[in-house]
């Protein structure tokens, strides 16, 4: 057999005459970028990235359609190839326009695959939808109910008529797969013989917990309180999230291996030294759950408690009486919470005192006007001064504000009004103005904590100032939103298992990631394509029924319902995303992001549930053409879309 004598990168390679460049240097384990190449097909070299260089002739050619001769010496990687193949896939890029990840999952702290999950129960696929959303959230019952949805909020849907219901669907998933008699469990894998101990029953630690499970570490968790849970059992009541759901999203974890050490205080009854001799790593993730001063007199005399105290009570049963009147002074979730659980608890009337406008009020804009629905009144533009014990009850002295310039965060900055001062009575008041986070350092020597309370990291790894030692949630963010405490948790069981296994921390790569742009930037034709229809109502408890009942009051969707909320998904995640070699390379090249808002003549998104084309992806690379060719104008769609390297055509 004759063969061609050749040297790529200093190998002296003998390989067959009829060869590429390209393909002798794969058969021999070089690899060389390109895009347009297929090696069911004719060479095409219209891409340009598998340029190598021929030694001694100062040629630059493409590997692909440039034959191996006799005595060639070839280069593949240098300098200035990687410039020219970066300007060659710069001008690529600048053809293609299209969502790789839809701009919901893109806004999700937790990076679930929500088109993915969607499209699932849209397709009756429940068990294929709770398995895509365990990937990154391993507690959906929950956020399912108390996630504010960024998402939604970013959903494109907002350019035909309503974002699709998100987080609706994700509880849909969650609660049918609870009625399953065994919980969906990952795959495991083979016991590393490792053991990580994780302060903090929240979502941070629990998430935690379930992905170091997952990848065959044994966990043990402890925290102070009797049931696992955090804010989440102690600081959310029960008619927005029942036990419940709590027990059945935590069941997997159980069922994991977990090891739970309830009503066990870390500083008191464990600290890392005791815990070290038979554990190698520790995860802080203690919440947020000490309450913040209002810093007026009089907020420490009975009859004056935290919201984070008075939601716990009612939580476990030990709460005291309301009385008629409640103020609550605070503009968050705890203290809409406060003020909807003491209507419940037989309050008359309730009152939330906040010092900015409602439109600044940080709470779920849902549960604020569920609150008010319920019966709670809004004291806007108003903060106390100071509070008073009288023998007719609480004596409440208030001021009111006016919104000033911005602060250094942005928010335009409460300021008295001279002369402006009123009472209130109350026969309690009710402070939640804020959490903090209270790490007890005595139990962890060395330990850097910030001027704010939490723990310093390095924001890769994620580890602490003492070996072996990480932390993550809202002692590290300070007060958050549960799902960041989630995707916070993944981070950190995927930074404890490198340490584990003994590898440097994960540098973070260059994703890219082309997109259409903000919400609403999307060319025309995009929304165009989609038949408007109304956002599916969640269906819910009146208003009468509610108010005296720690029933829940969202009681969800049931099949039809959720199959036709999740057909309204546009699905602008791009099929092809994990398999797209353009993305791939643009990786590799450095390169995150693509063109935006392409208002071009003749775009569309052409297709049915089996295969689409979208001709803002395509940068003419001709593979598809010449498939026809080979196939003689009859290939099957799903050829066309596995050879397409840009997901323009898509199964």
């Amino acid at each position: 057999m004759n063969t061609v004598q050749l040297t790529i990168d200093g190998r002296n390679l003998s390989v067959a005459p009829e060869l590429s460049i390209l393909e002798a240097a794969r058969l021999n384990g070089i690899e060389i970028p390109t895009l347009c190449f297929n090696e069911t097909l004719p060479e095409h070299g219209s891409c340009w990235l598998c340029i190598v260089e021929l030694k001694g002739q100062n040629r630059f050619i493409p590997a692909c359609n440039t034959k191996v001769s006799e005595g060639m010496v070839v280069e593949t990687d240098n300098a200035e190839l990687r410039g020219m193949r970066r300007q060659s896939l710069e001008r690529l890029i600048e053809q293609h326009c299209g969502d790789c990840l839809g701009p919901c999952e893109l806004s999700c702290p937790a990076e679930c695959n929500i088109p993915g999950f969607v499209s699932a129960i849209a397709s009756g696929r429940d068990r294929d939808a709770m398995r895509i959303i365990m990937e990154t959230i391993p507690l959906p019952g929950i956020l399912g109910r108390v996630c504010p949805a960024p998402c939604e909020e970013a959903c494109r849907r907002h350019g035909v008529d309503d974002p699709v219901s998100i987080c609706a669907l994700k509880r849909f998933a969650a609660d049918r797969d609870a009625l399953a008699p065994e919980p969906l469990l990952p795959e495991r894998k083979t016991s590393s013989g490792k053991r990580v101990a994780i302060i903090g029953a929240g979502p941070a630690g629990l998430s935690s917990a379930y992905f170091l499970l997952a990848a065959g570490h044994g966990v043990t968790i402890i925290d102070a309180n009797e049931q696992p849970g955090g804010m989440m059992r102690y600081g959310i009541p029960r008619f927005r999230l029942p036990e419940a759901v709590l027990d059945a999203d935590i069941r997997s974890i159980r069922a994991m291996g977990a090891e739970f050490r309830m009503s066990t205080r870390f500083g008191s009854d464990v600290d890392w030294s005791s815990l070290s001799k038979d554990h190698d790593a520790l995860l802080i993730s203690v919440g947020a759950s000490v309450a913040s001063s209002m810093d007026i007199p009089g907020e420490g005399i009975p009859g004056v408690t935290s919201g984070i105290e008075f939601l716990k009570n009612a939580a476990t049963g030990t709460g005291e009486p309301t009385g008629n009147s409640v103020i609550v002074v605070g503009g968050g979730n705890t203290a809409v919470d406060a003020a909807r659980t003491a209507l419940r608890l037989g309050a008359g009337n309730v009152t939330i005192m906040y010092r900015r406008s409602r439109e600044e009020m940080p709470a779920n804009r849902l549960e604020i006007d569920e609150a008010v629905a319920e019966g709670v009144e809004l004291l806007l533009l108003t903060a106390p001064s100071q509070i008073t014990s009288t023998p007719g009850g609480l004596l409440v002295s208030a001021v009111s504000m006016r919104l000033a310039e911005p602060d250094a965060g942005g928010r335009r900055r409460p300021v008295p009004i001279e002369g402006s001062d009123f009472e209130l009575r109350a026969d309690l008041v009710i402070a939640a103005t804020g959490q903090r986070v209270d790490i007890p350092v005595s139990a962890l020597p060395g330990l850097d904590i910030e001027h704010n309370g939490t723990v310093r990291i390095d924001a890769t790894s994620l580890q602490s100032s003492v070996s072996a030692v990480f932390a993550c949630g809202d002692c590290v963010t300070g007060p958050d939103l549960a799902v960041r405490a989630v995707g916070q948790g993944r981070r950190a069981a995927t930074a404890i298992d490198r340490f584990l296994n003994e590898l440097p921390a994960e540098t973070p790569s260059v994703v890219f990631n082309s997109s259409y742009g903000e919400r609403d930037h999307a060319p025309t034709p995009f929304y165009e394509r989609a038949t408007p229809a109304a956002r599916v109502p969640v269906p819910e408890l009146s208003a009468d029924q509610r108010r005296r009942s720690f029933s829940e009051v969202v009681t969800g969707y049931d099949v039809d319902d959720a199959v036709n909320e999740a057909r309204r998904c546009m699905q602008c995640r791009c099929r092809a995303v994990d398999s797209c070699r353009l993305r791939e390379l643009a990786g590799q090249f450095g390169l995150s992001t693509g063109a935006e808002s392409p208002e071009k003549a003749g775009f569309s998104i052409d297709g049915n549930r089996e295969v689409r084309f979208e001709r803002e992806k395509c940068v003419d690379c001709g593979i598809c053409v010449r498939t026809l060719e080979a196939a003689g104008g009859k290939p099957g769609f799903t050829a066309l879309a596995e050879s397409c390297p840009t997901g323009a055509i898509s199964a």
